[in-house]
């Protein structure tokens, strides 16, 4: 399903994918943003008698709404692709009727497993991507424009937050951290390529952050060496990313986001709590704002 908006002429282009399925035979469930076709299915989808957890209500619309919202609404995000299943294509629609935007829009079945997803996604496509998923619901246009700027010098960049920035944005937010010499850091579910010829590089910076996920990646980027020196403590970010460009063989950085939310997805019950009272502070932050006196400036 595909449809177009009037795109903003004279912006690069950029993809924005938004993972919102689970495909039959991944083993990767946290990673699309919940749907219940895996074995066991989804806990929050079923609490709220939905297929889908993106599908759930949150903050007075479904889950999706907030990514896809902040997606429509970004200039630079010239192209919008959700992967779900088909069998979802008809509510998702229907948000996206409800939304404003610009550019192009296309649901796409979800396949056996993230990357394939995303390859999926990006056919045909020949600018830069970014990857985020349908649990996001506090993706913010500064960490959008943060990671375009990133990819001007990267083939590959993936986005982290400090331990003490997560820690700020609420206090029950803990959650699983990387632990370098330099500091904590919290990887959050918004993920970039500078063309779909890096695509496979999603099977390394993309995906779960269930226990021990982190270190599997890492493992797969730096290596049995770089990984004994994270263990250790004794590497570096910085070190890290020249371990993992060298043994990739792309260009890969880190965009460091100080807004901890950004490592706050929807998972379970606890962070759909956590999201909502954030969303609801971020809401009255906005009425507040809107509703100050403008001073005249002569």
């Amino acid at each position: 399903m595909n449809t177009t908006r009037d795109p903003d002429e004279g912006l690069p282009p950029l993809r924005l994918v938004v993972l919102a399925g689970q495909g039959a035979g991944s083993g990767s469930a946290s990673a699309f943003a919940g749907a219940s076709g895996f074995a066991g299915g989804d806990p929050l989808a079923a609490r709220f008698a939905e297929s889908h957890r993106c599908l759930i209500p949150l903050a007075g619309r479904p889950l999706i709404a907030h990514v896809l919202q902040t997606a429509a609404q970004h200039p630079r995000v010239t192209s919008l692709a959700i992967c779900v299943e088909r069998e979802a294509f008809d509510p998702i629609w229907d948000v996206l009727t409800r939304l404003p935007g610009r550019g192009s829009v296309a649901l796409v079945e979800a396949q056996a497993d993230i990357a394939a997803s995303v390859r999926a996604a990006t056919q045909g496509w020949d600018g830069a991507v970014l990857v985020t998923t349908a649990d996001h619901a506090l993706l913010s246009p500064g960490a959008i424009d943060a990671m375009i700027a990133a990819l001007e010098s990267a083939d590959v960049a993936f986005s982290l937050a400090p331990r003490a920035a997560v820690e700020a944005a609420h206090p029950r937010a803990g959650r699983g951290f990387i632990a370098l010499h330099d500091g904590d850091y919290a990887a959050c579910d918004l993920y970039g390529m500078a063309s779909p010829r890096f695509v496979g590089a999603v099977r390394i910076f993309g995906g779960t952050r269930a226990a021990g996920q982190d270190g599997a990646r890492i493992r797969r980027a730096v290596g049995v060496m770089g990984m004994v020196l994270v263990r250790l403590g004794m590497e570096t970010l910085a070190g890290a990313l020249a371990r993992a460009s060298r043994r990739l063989g792309m260009r890969v950085r880190a965009v460091i986001l100080e807004d901890g939310t950004q490592a706050i997805d929807v998972d379970d019950d606890r962070t759909y709590a956590i999201v909502r009272d954030l969303l609801e502070r971020r809401e009255d932050a906005a009425r507040l704002e809107a509703s100050a006196p403008r001073t005249a400036v002569a």
